[in-house]
């Protein structure tokens, strides 16, 4: 597969899963009759735990992918600017 196809599916994959777990967060929070309650932590576990699989599957790929380290520098960044974007993006949707 391309770099930049798996760089755009990680990127949308990264948008959603931040998105629906601070849209959960916030909403656990907001209607809460008791605070912090379960529903609180396991939206925190999920975010937690959703962020490191995707962080966990990029670095497998970017390892196994060359063995030329130009080529791994240039996918670390790649990966590190869609995450950025991806952030601000999720933000963005929240003010939308």
């Amino acid at each position: 597969m391309n770099k930049w196809i798996i760089a755009l599916i990680y990127s949308f994959l990264f948008t959603i899963q931040c998105y629906f777990s601070i849209k959960i967060l916030l909403l656990s929070a907001i209607n809460a009759t008791t605070f912090p309650n379960p529903h609180l932590f396991y939206s925190t576990f999920v975010l937690i735990c959703g962020i490191w699989i995707l962080a966990f599957g990029i670095r497998k790929y970017i390892s196994t992918s060359t063995k030329d380290e130009k080529e791994r520098q240039k996918l670390k960044i790649i990966f590190s600017i869609f995450s950025v974007l991806s952030g601000l993006t999720t933000i963005m949707i929240f003010f939308i």
